[in-house]
């Protein structure tokens, strides 16, 4: 275990750690308070709801991968400074926010900086990472990652009925500027060995895409990974009311939730440690098993059969630590076959192309639901899934895998 993890002797290692706690934790801290202002102190329904999840998603997909041209141009450690620099300074601005209209604005605004975090984190770890070491970095970001997405909202809540609203929106500032702090020791350029020239740098926007166009196993993998997630969540949004179909109850829908997030945190750090030489095979199976164990559920429901609340935590925490096992040999692959002048590109476009199905998916989701039952979207997406797992092992032999062979400009 201790050599699993010796790539933390080095200091840029522990700081990009120090920064990704606080920075991950921010995205998540204030959620609840937003969510309550806007419902309980305000009043507003659905419509705005729904307004505050898009500002808080659409950013990434449509203004990331323009500004992660700068961040290729310029050095990664500077972009995360200014990201959660930025996600500090917007963040304070909803305490002078008087209305809806404003804290939407906000929320869109810090999305919008904040999006150049991860494509600058990803650049990060691919100039400072061995190749042995690159699975067992990117599992634990994102183990950060996912435990920060299901102890932010908490904490945060928590937060939210001992302090002020106000005191929550101040904390999670504070949060951005210790991530922002633990970032100066990766700005300067003398902390980086750049091999990049004007030239590589060059071809703007476009670049982030054709990078997939011209590798034929990088663009089967970012086709796996979207179709996926767009299965994936055809029944996520819909996972309160499989916890109804099982008499589970609002507990239940909560646990499942945490647990969910906790097969999360399991599923990176364990993928870490397989996707090391052969990503793709550790996507595939993940998003097998996925795919099984979903069509599974559907079925037991379909059947009016019951599910007692413990395996259905189980289930739940088999299916987020899946998911967690595809995204980390992806970052894996993309770290050792794109090049470092357009790493940052290649990142942001993968996120957006991932947001983008991902924001489409639940409204497709949500009408089979209503016309069929959620069980036969659960089922739905399951088989989709496994299709695609299929259709992409037996893709790679047209795609050319190889189980080496990183690119570093």
């Amino acid at each position: 275990m201790m050599n699993t993890y010796a790539f933390l002797r080095d200091r840029r290692q522990r700081w990009l750690l120090a920064c990704s706690v606080p920075a991950d934790l921010a995205d998540w801290l204030d959620y609840v308070a937003i969510l309550s202002l806007l419902v309980f102190v305000w009043g507003e329904g659905p419509l705005v709801l729904a307004g505050f999840a898009i500002c808080l998603a659409a950013p990434y997909a449509l203004i990331g991968p323009w500004l992660a041209v700068w961040v290729d141009r310029d050095e990664p450690g500077r972009a995360m400074l200014l990201a959660n620099l930025g996600r500090a300074a917007t963040t304070a601005l909803i305490l002078v926010a008087s209305n809806v209209v404003a804290v939407l604005a906000i929320v869109l605004l810090r999305s919008a900086v904040d999006s150049l975090f991860a494509p600058a984190r990803q650049a990060m770890i691919q100039r400072i990472t061995s190749d042995a070491d690159l699975g067992t970095v990117n599992g634990l970001h994102h183990a950060i990652n996912q435990t920060a997405k299901v102890v932010g909202p908490g904490l945060g809540g928590l937060l939210l009925a001992v302090m002020p609203f106000n005191w929550v929106i101040g904390t999670n500032a504070i949060l951005s500027l210790l991530a922002a702090l633990a970032c100066l020791p990766l700005a300067g350029r003398q902390a980086l060995p750049s091999l990049q020239t004007k030239d590589e740098q060059g071809g703007g926007i476009i670049e982030g895409f054709a990078v997939f166009t011209r590798d034929r196993l990088l663009l089967l993998a970012l086709l796996f990974a979207a179709g996926a997630f767009f299965a994936f969540f055809l029944y996520d949004s819909q996972l309160a009311l499989v916890a109804v179909l099982f008499g589970l109850g609002q507990e239940g829908f909560a646990l499942s939730v945490a647990s969910s997030g906790a097969g999360g945190v399991v599923g990176a750090l364990l993928a870490g440690r397989l996707a090391g030489q052969r990503p793709m095979p550790v996507m595939i199976l993940a998003a097998v098993v996925s795919g099984l164990t979903t069509m599974a559920v559907s079925v037991w429901a379909m059947l009016g059969l019951p599910m007692g609340l413990a395996p259905f935590l189980l289930i739940l925490a088999a299916m987020g630590g899946t998911t967690a096992m595809m995204m980390v040999p992806f970052r894996v692959l993309m770290q050792r076959r794109v090049p470092q002048a357009v790493m940052a590109r290649a990142s942001a476009t993968s996120e957006a192309v991932i947001t983008a199905v991902m924001l489409a998916a639940p409204l497709l989701g949500g009408a089979i639901s209503a016309q069929w039952g959620v069980a036969v979207a659960m089922c739905l997406g399951g088989t989709l899934v496994v299709l695609l797992a299929l259709a992409t092992l037996g893709g790679l032999r047209f795609a050319g895998e190889r189980s080496s062979g990183r690119v570093s400009a």
